[in-house]
């Protein structure tokens, strides 16, 4: 039996989430590939790093998710982002090293990963370089990795593209795998006309730029006359910045306007999207942004910043949404809420733009594509 494992070389502090998110919520459409696979005869697991002192396993819709203790750092610097090591996990991966592991992080990797994929590569077991981001690191140690991968995986065109001009990854072999979701569970149902709901999804997060939506929210209740509420849901990474947030609301008098809910597990955001006039991502970089797509499968259209990264693939703008910028944020979304037809026109072709490119079943498509490009020479 061939086995597969995803590695994600972080904890979940180290990324601003909790490990129930880790558990509920963090890379579904990877999970839900790999459940495929997994019914297929492969063994499969995600691995993630933790502070908890032992190895942990925990089972979550019938794939396993493996949890090891972070080694260094220690102490106030545990959960620093690319800094983390695990010798817990370098030492499974030695002596069972699985048939391929996919290594997923940001494009400037880190030494964990650069350190696994050395040994990995001296007891000739491939490994796959699945990027994050558009944003890339180029040194020698960072070409290395990328050099003897097998290949590397990105979720869109746009970060392919971006990668190609590179001179470390010209001749590289770059693969897309997009991220679908399930378009039966994320489906649309019917809007409220006479009021405005605004919604956000995602860390609240100071490179997230949530500013521009509570500027927008009050835009809108100065310049039109129907309700306007803003919902923010998902956990606060940054508590500094939450507290300017609400220091913001205070001072734009917007406040009983705005409700902040808790990050939840993938399913129970179906409503939020669907009862949502809009979603807001205002971020200044995504390289994805399942969010997005969730919402669109909702048949609720999504306003992002041009050159953003993820967004500018996955919406037209006027045609399946907003694409604009930061000056003009607040005034496309008015025109928006203020034209009937374009709410219309929005709503229908963000959900067959997901039908047709964002399906869960392209994305498990893809992923057994890749891993049996690997295999066939085993």
């Amino acid at each position: 039996m061939k086995k597969i494992s995803l590695l994600h070389p972080f904890s979940a502090e180290a990324i601003g989430l909790t490990e129930k998110d880790l558990f509920l919520s963090h890379s579904k459409p990877h999970e839900k590939a790999l459940l495929k696979l997994q019914e297929e005869g492969y063994e499969v697991s995600i691995d993630y790093f933790t502070g908890s002192l032992l190895p942990f396993t925990k089972k979550i819709e019938d794939i396993k998710k493996r949890f090891w203790p972070i080694s260094k750092p220690f102490k106030k610097k545990r959960h620093g982002w690319r800094k983390q090591y695990s010798l817990f996990h370098y030492w499974n991966s030695f002596f069972n090293a699985p048939d391929v592991t996919i290594i997923n992080m940001s494009g400037h990797g880190s030494p964990y990963c650069f350190q696994l994929a050395k040994m990995l590569v001296k007891m000739q077991k491939s490994y796959i370089a699945m990027i994050g981001g558009i944003h890339v690191s180029d040194d020698l140690q960072a070409a290395t990795y990328y050099q003897n991968a097998h290949h590397i995986i990105v979720h869109t065109e746009v970060q392919k593209k971006h990668l190609a001009k590179n001179e470390v990854f010209k001749n590289l072999n770059i693969q897309v795998m997009p991220l679908g979701i399930n378009t039966t569970l994320f489906a649309p149902k019917e809007k409220d006309p006479k009021q405005i709901e605004l919604l956000f999804v995602g860390r609240i997060s100071r490179l997230k730029q949530i500013e521009f939506c509570l500027e927008s929210l009050a835009y809108l209740i100065k310049h039109q006359n129907k309700k306007v509420n803003l919902t923010i849901v998902g956990p606060v990474s940054d508590d500094i910045y939450y507290s300017e947030l609400k220091a913001l609301a205070k001072q734009l008098k917007i406040e009983k306007n705005i409700k902040f809910a808790a990050s939840m597990e993938q399913k129970q955001l179906v409503p939020f999207y669907q009862k949502a006039s809009l979603l807001l991502l205002p971020s200044a970089h995504e390289s994805f942004g399942m969010v997005m797509v969730e919402a669109m499968a909702c048949g609720t259209p999504v306003a992002a910043i041009k050159g953003s990264g993820g967004p500018d693939e996955i919406i037209e703008d006027r045609l399946n949404g907003i694409l604009t910028t930061k000056e003009t944020y607040a005034e496309r979304i008015l025109e928006y809420v203020q034209t009937t037809e374009m709410q219309q026109r929005f709503q229908e072709n963000a959900r067959i733009n997901v039908e047709k490119k964002w399906s869960l079943l392209q994305t498990e498509e893809k992923m057994k594509a890749l891993i049996k490009q690997v295999l066939v020479n085993l």
